[in-house]
């Protein structure tokens, strides 16, 4: 079960890959007779709650320095300690002792989700790539198991055993003790930190020490989401050398209506991949939640693909946004049109983003 440290790339051939590449959404694949996730995925709607993760066993390849579970909320927020983040990476020791968080939702589509989370021996924190999956099982106490294969090395679903719980968090709660110092948030700072071990409480059992300094972690509220800086609806179109917005930008009224369950969670997904500095995998991620019909995901697709310079790609991800009613994806698309010379569609796109945004400011509209 222990094997030696491997990368994931030097366990799988051309004709065998790595089983990140064959998720295609959110969905699981057949495996060798099982079905494997790229994430859990739960909803907990209206209803403030306890989650509670216990771990259950541990065999890691040889050489990691860490692995745990990244939680992520979409529609709501963990309250931790009085701070309201989006998500939070918890680290096997804290699994070990046992951590429960509150999630509170802000709105009756509320889910969270789980997935692996890695620092391969390098000191680089890693998900969603190489070998990693997870598969789901019932336990007879009630709970949930999450059997989890880290990214590196062969599949490996005895890799990290995790034990969940829910229940309905109760009008007043006492926390019984101080988790925040082994919860970090998912957007780690690492500055002066080069090297060192993400636990900082210690090293666990299992695991080398290779710094005696302590990892920052930095944690954001909702107030101020871990997005690219924001743009606003009318901004695609703001300078002559990049018609295009910044990524994460407010969304229509059309577009919030969409992010909800398995889209919102992979579009909120690669925002944060994105926002780690992993652009192929944010690509791939925004890929799949529009092809579900995530307009924003769209969007923000077109926008990494026309920084690239592959117009006539992102061309094709802003029509599809544009058609689910992205204001933004009209006003690059609108954009690309007349630098080619397709005027009049170009007007009628702009024609159709100001109707949408009278309808959302309540006023009457006319035909397109």
């Amino acid at each position: 079960m222990n094997e030696p440290y491997s990368q994931w790339h030097a366990q799988n051939s051309a004709t065998d890959p790595p089983l990140a590449s064959r998720y295609r959404s959110a969905d699981p694949i057949r495996w060798n007779g099982s079905m494997v996730y790229p994430m859990y995925t739960e909803r907990f709607g209206h209803t403030t709650t306890l989650l509670s993760m216990t771990l259950l066993s541990a065999a890691p390849p040889a050489g990691l320095r860490g692995h745990g579970m990244g939680l992520s909320v979409i529609g709501g927020y963990i309250d931790l300690e009085g701070r309201k983040l989006e998500g939070i990476d918890v680290w096997s020791d804290a699994l070990a002792r046992g951590t429960t968080v509150t999630l509170t939702p802000t709105g009756p589509d509320a889910v969270f989700t789980l997935t692996p989370v890695w620092v391969d021996r390098s000191g680089v924190q890693r998900s969603w790539m190489g070998n990693y999956g997870i598969l789901v099982e019932d336990t007879p106490d009630g709970r949930i198991a999450l059997w989890c294969s880290v990214g590196e090395g062969p599949p490996n679903f005895a890799n990290l055993v995790v034990g969940l719980g829910t229940a309905a968090a109760p009008v007043i709660e006492t926390p019984k003790e101080t988790v925040a110092d082994t919860i970090t948030n998912t957007e780690m700072s690492t500055a002066g930190t080069t090297g060192s071990v993400p636990y900082p409480n210690g090293t666990p059992a299992g695991y080398a020490a290779t710094s005696s300094s302590a990892t920052t972690a930095t944690r954001k509220s909702t107030a101020a989401p871990a997005h690219s800086p924001t743009a606003t609806p009318e901004s695609p179109a703001s300078t002559a050398a990049d018609p295009v917005g910044d990524l994460g930008g407010r969304p229509s009224q059309a577009e919030r209506g969409a992010e909800t369950g398995y889209r919102g969670a992979l579009y909120d997904l690669g925002v944060a991949m994105f926002g780690r500095g992993e652009e192929d995998q944010a690509c791939e991620l925004w890929a799949q939640a529009a092809q579900a019909g995530h307009p924003g995901a769209g969007y923000d697709l077109g926008v990494v693909l026309f920084r690239r310079g592959d117009l006539v790609a992102a061309e094709g991800w802003w029509r599809t946004s544009a058609e689910l009613r992205d204001l933004r994806a009209m006003a690059g698309l609108a954009e690309l049109l007349d630098r080619r010379g397709d005027h009049a569609e170009a007007r009628m796109w702009r024609a159709r983003a100001a109707d949408e945004r009278a309808a959302e400011a309540g006023q009457a509209v006319g035909p397109y």
